[in-house]
C-alpha cells in the first residue's frame, strides 16, 4: 500500500533523560528527506522535500522501488539496499542528481525472528542518532499512526509540513465544527485567506457561501451599502432593492479581510450585526435574521490601534474569540520546501513546462527573507517559469548576460578589432578570469579545469590586457 504523505512523518519522541532535542525539533531549522521502504525497497512514505531533491513528482517517487532511482541515476547508490541486506544501520554521504549533497542514515526495522519489516531512511546535515522508536509497541503501528496524525491536516491549497502549520491546522479542525469567531493575525501573504477558506470547508456550513470582503479596497462612501444592502428609493435614483454582502453570507462564512482597515463609524454598525446576529438593509425599516460565521484577518498590530483610538475595543472582543497567527513563511522553512514543490507542479501543469529546481537555486529560494510570504514566492517560480530559468543560478543568469555583452562588445569595436587573433585574446582571456572567479583565484585548480599548463593562464591574461590597452576599447 502506498502512501502520499505531505510532511515529514514524525518518528521521533523527546528523550526526556537525555534531554536531546528531537527530530521535529532539528528539522523546523532544515529540510530533511525520508524514505521509509519495505524489504524489497519499495518506497512507502516520503515527503515533497525528497523529491525536490531529484527532480520527479512526489507521486511518481511514490511508485518507485529506490533500486530503480539508482538506476535512472537519481542517486549513485542506496544505502537502504545496503541496511536491508546487512540488517545494520548504514550512513554515508550521497549526492543526488540535482546537486545536493545530504548524509544519510538507513536503519533497517526488524521483527521477533530478526528480519528486515521496514527501514527508515533519513538524510540530514547531522550525524548524531536521531531515530527513537517507542518500546514494545510494533513499529508499523507506530508509522501508521503517525501517518494518519500527519495526513489529518490535508486541505485544498494547504501546506503544512512545519510544526507551526501543523499545530495551526489542528486547532481549525477542532474549532470548525464551531461557530465562534476567529482571527487571523500574520503578514501580508501568508495564507490568511487559505486558512479562512479551509475552516470554512471543515465546518457545517461547507454547503453555504464563502463571502470575503476585503476592508482596505471599499470606498468608505459606498461601504455601508456593500455591507449592508439597501432598500428601494433608498437613495435618489435607486429603483432595486440590493442584498449586502453579510446577507449574502447567510448560512455560510463573512470573511472580513484586512478588518484593521474598516472605517470607525462601520466597526460600529458591524458591532450591532455582530451582538445581534440580524442586518438591517440602508433605507429598510426591518431587521433581517443572519446566520453565518465571520472571520477577519488582518496583518496589523489591532491592539495597538485599540489603544490609539482607531480600532474599537468592543469590537476586538466581539472578533477575538479564537486568534490564530500564521507565521511567516521564512520561519517556516518545510512549508517553503513544500510550497515551491507545489507552485513548481502547478505552473508546470497550466504551461505545459518540464521544469524542476537546481541546488543551486533552491538554496537561493531557501535563504530568502520573502517579506511577501507565499505571494511573492508564487510569484518568483512563476517567474522562473515562464522564463526559462527553472534550475538557473543567479551566476548562471549572469553568464547569459556575458554572451549579450560579447555581441555587444563585437558591434561596437567589429573595425578596431578585425583581427581574428585579437578577439581570440580578449574572448580566451574573459573565460579564464570567469574560470579563476570560480576557482577562488587558485591558478593550480583553474589550469587543470582548462587542461592547459599554470603559465598558459597568466600569458594569456597578458595578451587580453595588451589587446585592450592598443585598442583603447
Amino acid at each position: 500500500m502506498k502512501y502520499n504523505c505531505i510532511g515529514l512523518i514524525n518518528l521521533t519522541k523527546r528523550n526526556k533523560k537525555s534531554g536531546k532535542r528531537s527530530i521535529d525539533e532539528i528539522i523546523e531549522e532544515m529540510p530533511s528527506t525520508l524514505f521509509v521502504t519495505d524489504p524489497n525497497g519499495n518506497i512507502l512514505i516520503s515527503n515533497e522535500f525528497t523529491a525536490l531533491t531529484i527532480g520527479v513528482q512526489l507521486e511518481e517517487l511514490l511508485k518507485a522501488n529506490v533500486q530503480d532511482l539508482v538506476k535512472a541515476g537519481y542517486y549513485s547508490h542506496s544505502i537502504t539496499m545496503e541496511a536491508i541486506q546487512s540488517k545494520q544501520k548504514v550512513s554515508k554521504n550521497i549526492d543526488t542528481s540535482r546537486g545536493f549533497h545530504v548524509f544519510s542514515t538507513a536503519i533497517p526495522i526488524l521483527d521477533k525472528d530478526g528480519e528486515v519489516q521496514l527501514v527508515v531512511t533519513t538524510s540530514n546535515e547531522f550525524k548524531q542518532e536521531h531515530t527513537y522508536f517507542e518500546a514494545n509497541v510494533p513499529v508499523t503501528q507506530q508509522i501508521n499512526k503517525q501517518l494518519g496524525e500527519a495526513g489529518a491536516g490535508k486541505g485544498k491549497g494547504i501546506v503544512a509540513e512545519s510544526l507551526a502549520m501543523k499545530q495551526i491546522i489542528k486547532v481549525c479542525n477542532q474549532i470548525a465544527s464551531y461557530d465562534s469567531k476567529v482571527l487571523l493575525y500574520g503578514e501580508s501573504g501568508t495564507g490568511k485567506e487559505v486558512i479562512a477558506k479551509y475552516i470554512h470547508l471543515k465546518s457545517e456550513k461547507w454547503k453555504g457561501p464563502f463571502i470575503a470582503i476585503n476592508c482596505a479596497a471599499i470606498a468608505p462612501a459606498v461601504f455601508e451599502y456593500e455591507l449592508f444592502g439597501y432598500e428601494k428609493g433608498a437613495f435618489e435614483g435607486q429603483a432595486e432593492v440590493k442584498a449586502g454582502m453579510i446577507e449574502i453570507a447567510n448560512d455560510g462564512v463573512l470573511f472580513l479581510d484586512e478588518i484593521a482597515d474598516l472605517p470607525l463609524e462601520m466597526q460600529a454598525k458591524l458591532l450591532r450585526v455582530l451582538e445581534n446576529n440580524e442586518v438591517r438593509r440602508v433605507g429598510g425599516i426591518s431587521n433581517i435574521p443572519i446566520n453565518c460565521r465571520v472571520i477577519s484577518a488582518t496583518n496589523r498590530d489591532l491592539w495597538s490601534l485599540v489603544k490609539k483610538g482607531l480600532f474599537r475595543e468592543d469590537l476586538y472582543y466581539r472578533i477575538n474569540v479564537i486568534p490564530i497567527h500564521i507565521p511567516p513563511l521564512r520561519n517556516r522553512k518545510l512549508d517553503l520546501v513544500g510550497l515551491i514543490s507545489s507552485f513548481i507542479a502547478s505552473f508546470n501543469q497550466m504551461y505545459g513546462k518540464k521544469y524542476v529546481l537546481s541546488a543551486e537555486e533552491f538554496d537561493k529560494m531557501l535563504s530568502q527573507p520573502w517579506h511577501g510570504n507565499a505571494r511573492e514566492l508564487r510569484n518568483y517560480v512563476e517567474r522562473l517559469v515562464v522564463t526559462e530559468y527553472m534550475g538557473t543560478s543567479q551566476e548562471e543568469e549572469d553568464d547569459v548576460a556575458d554572451w549579450f555583452t560579447i555581441d555587444h562588445f563585437i558591434e561596437k569595436n567589429k573595425d578596431q578589432l578585425s583581427a581574428l587573433k585579437d578577439f581570440t585574446a580578449i574572448a580566451e582571456g574573459r573565460y579564464i578570469k570567469k574560470v579563476l572567479k570560480d576557482c577562488y583565484g587558485n591558478g593550480t585548480e583553474a589550469a587543470k579545469k582548462l587542461s592547459v599548463d599554470r603559465s598558459v593562464i597568466y600569458r594569456k591574461l597578458k595578451k587580453m590586457e595588451e589587446v585592450l590597452d592598443s585598442k583603447t576599447l
